[in-house]
């Protein structure tokens, strides 16, 4: 009689134990809109640590601006001469992270965080930052045209 019980029991629990299990998140499959902007992110992202200055003149449209950390405006001439690699300056990764994008007809919005590590002067520093860049499909091929960095303050150490 116990044996009856026993098998429909386990039966039981073991769907309430399942039933309880965190699932993954669903996540819908990216349009094709949103995979163009994803990939020429990662264009971007490649770019910097190439020092590939010119696929970045391709990538940051002409009348490109950014706000940077420090709430400075810089244009696009500025912005390359900014990233162009020197003797003192290797960036050794970037990459972004935490990202969200909206796409909407021809522009998007690409939000997250950015992180990454250059060597200067032999010492390696790494970095992070807030980012929002706007992308706007310009002849068939999505462009920057916009980024704010914001800092992202230091974390202290518990003492």
């Amino acid at each position: 009689m116990k044996q009856r019980f026993l098998l429909p029991l386990l039966l039981l629990m073991s769907a309430l134990a399942a039933a309880g299990q965190p699932t993954a998140p669903q996540t819908a499959p990216l349009t094709k809109a949103e995979q163009e902007v994803m990939s020429q992110n990662q264009a971007y992202c490649d770019a910097i640590v190439k020092g590939d200055i010119e696929r970045l003149k391709q990538i940051l449209a002409e009348d490109f601006i950014i706000t940077s950390g420090d709430g400075n405006l810089r244009d696009k001439a500025a912005e390359l001469k900014d990233l162009s690699p020197t003797e003192d300056l290797k960036t050794l990764f970037f990459r972004t992270e935490d990202t969200r994008l909206r796409v909407y007809a021809d522009s998007a919005v690409l939000v997250g965080r950015l992180v990454w590590r250059i060597n200067y002067k032999g010492r390696e520093i790494d970095n992070e930052r807030r980012f929002t860049s706007v992308f706007v499909k310009q002849k068939g091929v999505w462009q920057i045209v916009a980024q704010q960095v914001t800092r992202v303050p230091q974390r202290q150490q518990p003492k």
